[in-house]
């Protein structure tokens, strides 16, 4: 898989408010830069701030999430970090 990045990596917010949508990315690339040892939960917003998806991701984890463009990620920790991506064949 290849990947085109769109952004800047930057930090997750740890709350609702502060959440981002990535410049309306569809994809988002997230890791876990383990500078603890414990697993921390990501949480997908809607618009409005309502909860409308969770999943934990242990140290050293990467993946990269399918999202509405609107929809806005923040984690537990800000030991997450996140980038805009696109998938390229």
């Amino acid at each position: 898989m290849r990947l085109k990045i769109l952004g800047t990596e930057a930090t997750l917010a740890t709350s609702a408010g502060s959440a981002s949508n990535f410049g309306n990315a569809k994809e988002v690339r997230l890791f876990h830069d383990a500078g603890g040892n414990a697993t921390h939960l990501v949480t997908i917003t809607n618009a409005a701030g309502t909860t409308v998806a969770t999943f934990s991701m242990a140290p050293s984890d990467s993946i990269v999430i399918s999202k509405e463009p609107t929809q806005k990620i923040f984690a537990s920790n800000d030991d997450i970090r996140a980038v805009a991506v696109s998938y390229i064949s």
